[in-house]
Parts: structure tokens; C-alpha cells; sequence
């Protein structure tokens, strides 16, 4: 109320004085009001527990079942780097498809891994490749591969076994734009680190650490709205021992649209080895 009322007696005084800075003020009070009127609900807390941000990390991943997307995928290593344009589908953090496209649009290869059962069609072959011999192919093209059991769920800008996760510590940055929470996986041996945002409570970092050693490390960056969710725009997954680094840059995702299964089966167009 009292800062209302400051504002209302200055506004009074500007009219009177400068009728043209009375258009400039009354855009500064409506632009504070519509500031307050978009606080997170948590600022209105005199504090959170690291239960409340989890619920509110849930709620968020919860809506989120799908992604279609152009993309441009990174993939960095000791002695590579390369880049591709491509096309992702993923679903329910169970299946992907990535579509490859070479410099001048032409199709170099088609990605498929469905509840852990993976699929490549090479084009220019006209041969599909499934099974281990996927794993050795994508090494081979890459330079790396990941696992999709696990680290999908990053790539739908969720955190991976956050369902088995228990936070141990807790605290606010010094700067007091983040929250940091130590945890320990209960399903599989490890500890996570994670950094949330102090404003908006979506995930920014993401290390996991086994044996005392970095196993991987997360990074999601570039929110912006799809679909009124908070979207990252741009993903990095990195394994530190290897010196490896995957990144993906969305470009127009679409949230939750219907992909149709056989989106996900790729049918021999030659053989299969």
C-alpha cells in the first residue's frame, strides 16, 4: 500500500509540472504492476524446501511427452568435431528419431532408438543396420554414442532419475540467483549436483558423479516458450574422462503433438545386417 501510494502522489506531481512525462511515468507504473502481477508463486514465501522445488520440477516435466524439432547437433571430441543439421522426434523419454541431413539437404542417415532397441538406415547403402551394429556404426560416424535408456530424458529437458533422486543438502547461491541441491540416486550408485534457477525453479546444470570422478555433465540453456512451457533451446551433454560433448540447438520445436508410433519402425529398403 505504501508503495502505491508513493507512486499515485508522484504521478499527481509529474501531471501537474510536465504533462509529457506523464505518459512516460504512467508507462513505468504499469510496467511495475505487471512485473508484480508475474511473480513466481514462490516469492511469496519466506522460504522453500528442497521438496517444494522438486514438486514444482515435476509438475513441469509432467507436461511435457514429446518434441519435434530442426536442430543442429555438435558432436566435440579430442581430435573431432562435427556438426550436422538434423530433425529429432523423441517420445515420452522412450523414443527418438533423428533424421540427418548432409550440406546441400540430402539424407545421410536415419536414427532410431525405440524402448532401447536401436535402428539405422543408411540411404546411400540402401541397408539397415540394427542391434550392435548400430552401436558401432554411430562410433564410427560420431565419434561417440550415448546411452538412450539414461540420458534421453535430458534431451526432453527433464533431469535423468529424478524419481529416484533424494536431496541430502541444500543451499542458495551467493549471488542468489540459484538453488543447489546435492542428492543421491537411490536406484543406481552416485551422487547428482543440481542448479535451479532462484526465479523461475527450472533446472540450468546437472553433474553426476560416481566414484568421485564426473560421469557426466548437463547444461540447459536458452528458455523460452513453447506451448506456454519454458523450453531450452539449446542442450549440452558432456562427459568429462572422455572429453566428449554433445550439444543440440532447437530451431521451431513444437511440444506434445501426436507422433504416431510407427514413426518409430523403419522398414529394410535391401537388407539387413
Amino acid at each position: 500500500m505504501t508503495i502505491v501510494k508513493g507512486l499515485t502522489d508522484l504521478l499527481s506531481a509529474v501531471v501537474c509540472r510536465a504533462p509529457q512525462r506523464f505518459l512516460f511515468v504512467l508507462l513505468l507504473l504499469v510496467g511495475c504492476q505487471a512485473s508484480v502481477e508475474k511473480a513466481p508463486p514462490h516469492f511469496s514465501k519466506d522460504k522453500i524446501s528442497s521438496g517444494y522445488i522438486f514438486n514444482q520440477l515435476q509438475a513441469r516435466a509432467n507436461k511435457i511427452h514429446s518434441v519435434k524439432s530442426f536442430a543442429r547437433t555438435t558432436f566435440i571430441g579430442k581430435e573431432f568435431k562435427q556438426s550436422f543439421r538434423q530433425t529429432l522426434l523423441i517420445k515420452e523419454s522412450r523414443s527418438i528419431r533423428v533424421d540427418t541431413y548432409g550440406l546441400f539437404g540430402q539424407a545421410m542417415g536415419v536414427f532410431i532408438s525405440d524402448a532401447g532397441k536401436m535402428q539405422f538406415l543408411d540411404p546411400a547403402k540402401g541397408r539397415l543396420y540394427s542391434g550392435s551394429d548400430v552401436k558401432n556404426m554411430l562410433r564410427k560416424l560420431l565419434g561417440t554414442q550415448i546411452d538412450f535408456r539414461e540420458h534421453l530424458r535430458i534431451f526432453l529437458g527433464h533431469i535423468p532419475n529424478f524419481e529416484f533422486l533424494k536431496v541430502e543438502k541444500s543451499q542458495l547461491s551467493s549471488d542468489r540467483t540459484e538453488y543447489i541441491l546435492q542428492a543421491k540416486d537411490l536406484k543406481r550408485s552416485g551422487e547428482v549436483r543440481l542448479h535451479i534457477d532462484a526465479v523461475t525453479l527450472l533446472p540450468l546444470e546437472m553433474t553426476r558423479i560416481e566414484m568421485g570422478q564426473k560421469r557426466y555433465f548437463i547444461q540447459w540453456q536458452d528458455y523460452e516458450k513453447v506451448s506456454n512451457i519454458d523450453w531450452p533451446h539449446l542442450i549440452t551433454l558432456e562427459f568429462p574422462s572422455k572429453q566428449e560433448i554433445i550439444r543440440v540447438k532447437y530451431k521451431d520445436p513444437t511440444l506434445n503433438e501426436k507422433i504416431f508410433q510407427n514413426t518409430f519402425q523403419l522398414m529394410p529398403t535391401a537388407s539387413v545386417k
